[in-house]
């Protein structure tokens, strides 16, 4: 069934005449019987029929009339969804965050894309290894992902990574401790107290290895717990001492814990999004990844204006 022809029968059933329906379309009126004749014998059906000196739809062709009124209206929004995809947009985006990102760039990041009218941008959590971050990026069209190796740990010939923050980690050590009256702290200071770590595997205890190196003594695993939050309380408690990203974590110093900067040992964590490239090309990813850029320098602009994490 073509398009064109359900055309002309929409055309002729507004227009009432042949002549009319020819003129709107731009062609010759017999153009528009040949066209007419065909449809009928494509459907078996009589679609139209002679009236006096011209032409009237029967039952069948007004029927088939509104249907196309409808496939006319469904191909214009096909067409104009195809248009939207040209031009490198897109409805809806599917991102991956692992949880502190979620903390540190969603609630800002969600105001942001509002701007772009009729997204759907939905956020999902993912807290894999450094090595499982890179696969995300098969199922999302932005995936969040951090190491304390530097960004270059996540680079693949199919996928793009752009660097969004370098965030410190400093010791978080209890209010009343004896450190916490240190500004700043060496391995061999750690060493000796009971640690409040992650598991093997996660990026932090990359971190804490250098420090055993550093010391040149194994560190009092006390307890391992690959979440943020419980690590800030336990140390709140008063159980040991920690490794928190700065800041995530300096908003809430003063409630029972310290952040101290850790000199010696390169502690920091490299905070990227990773894109397949054909999407980062689009204008919607490219939109959305300019306002999580933002939002990474929001986040360190206003936690450089808090009070330091060696002040007393």
């Amino acid at each position: 069934m073509d398009v064109k022809r359900l055309r002309i029968l929409r055309e002729l059933a507004d227009r009432g005449t042949v002549g009319a329906t020819a003129e709107a379309l731009r062609v010759t009126p017999s153009a528009v019987s040949q066209q007419l004749k065909t449809l009928q014998e494509e459907l078996g059906v009589v679609l139209v029929e002679k009236s006096g000196r011209g032409v009237r739809l029967t039952e069948a062709g007004l029927a088939m009339a509104g249907a196309a009124a409808d496939v006319s209206t469904a191909m214009a929004r096909a067409e104009a969804t195809i248009d939207t995809y040209r031009l490198g947009r897109q409805t809806q985006i599917k991102a991956a965050f692992f949880p502190s990102s979620a903390e540190m760039f969603l609630p800002g990041l969600l105001h942001r894309v509002k701007e772009i009218d009729g997204l759907r941008f939905e956020a999902h959590f993912e807290d894999p290894g450094v090595a499982g971050f890179a696969a995300l990026a098969a199922d999302y069209d932005i995936v969040l992902a951090h190491s304390v190796d530097g960004p270059e740990v996540f680079a693949r010939q199919d996928l793009l990574v752009i660097p969004l923050l370098d965030e410190p980690l400093d010791v978080a050590v209890p209010a009343a401790h004896a450190l916490a009256g240190k500004a700043t702290l060496s391995a061999a200071d750690l060493v000796g107290f009971p640690w409040m770590g992650v598991p093997d595997g996660f990026p932090f205890d990359a971190v804490l290895r250098q420090i055993e190196t550093q010391a040149g003594a194994p560190a009092l695993r006390a307890q391992l717990f690959p979440d943020l939050r419980v690590l800030e309380a336990l140390v709140s408690a008063g159980h040991g001492l920690s490794l928190l990203p700065r800041y995530t974590a300096l908003k809430n110093q003063g409630s029972g814990f310290v952040l101290r900067p850790l000199r010696g040992v390169k502690a920091s964590r490299s905070i990227v999004a990773l894109v397949r490239p054909e999407v980062a090309a689009r204008t919607t990813i490219q939109q959305v990844l300019g306002m999580l850029k933002a939002e990474a320098r929001g986040v360190a602009e206003a936690s450089e204006r808090r009070d330091t994490p060696h002040s007393g």
